[in-house]
């Protein structure tokens, strides 16, 4: 049985820390790459968040209801209240989107379910416009949040069930020329 482990491997350089499970059946540890969305993505939670909360209490369109004896105004819930769903399901699918990757396998989690591929059952990789693939017998399953410049990452945890691939070299952009 494999239960998570708060441990972490430290490559020679201890610069590169990887999370990692310990298998308490062989008493070793496994290295675990999780490939998600960056947090600066409930950023965009927070936008939804302050766009939706206006139209969702003004029931009205704006106005505000006001009492004719007292004068006070006040608000009504109505069904645009479940406007404010929106930000949650944004949230709810920066949380679950994630692609986890050890020894064992592929772990493709969705916002609704999960789909764990074996090493053994995953005949290689195919790299789109936007997205990677995992080509299997069944098809091809998309990698969520897995890009380019992490299949070396990806490769290095599958431990010799994909190739090697080389570590991308990062280039500077073009510097402009002053006149």
């Amino acid at each position: 049985m494999l239960r998570p482990c708060v441990d972490v491997l430290e490559r020679n350089s201890g610069t590169l820390r990887l999370p990692a499970r310990f298998d308490h059946l062989r008493g070793n540890i496994i290295p675990v790459r999780v490939f998600r969305l960056p947090r600066s993505a409930y950023l965009a939670v927070l936008f939804l968040l302050f766009c939706t909360v206006p139209l969702a209490l003004a029931s009205d369109g704006g106005h505000g209801i006001t009492d004719s004896d007292t004068g006070i105004s006040g608000f009504q819930l109505s069904p645009l209240i479940l406007l404010l769903l929106i930000p949650v399901l944004a949230a709810v699918f920066i949380a679950r989107t994630a692609t986890i990757a050890d020894a064992s396998g592929i772990r493709v989690r969705a916002v609704f379910g999960s789909r764990s591929l074996p090493w053994e059952g995953v005949r290689g990789l195919s790299v789109g416009e936007r997205a990677i693939y995992a080509v299997t017998d069944d098809g091809a399953v998309r990698l969520p949040c897995v890009r380019v410049a992490n299949l070396h990452e990806l490769a290095a945890v599958s431990e010799g069930h994909l190739p090697e691939i080389a570590k991308p070299v990062l280039k500077p952009a073009p510097m402009k020329r002053r006149r």
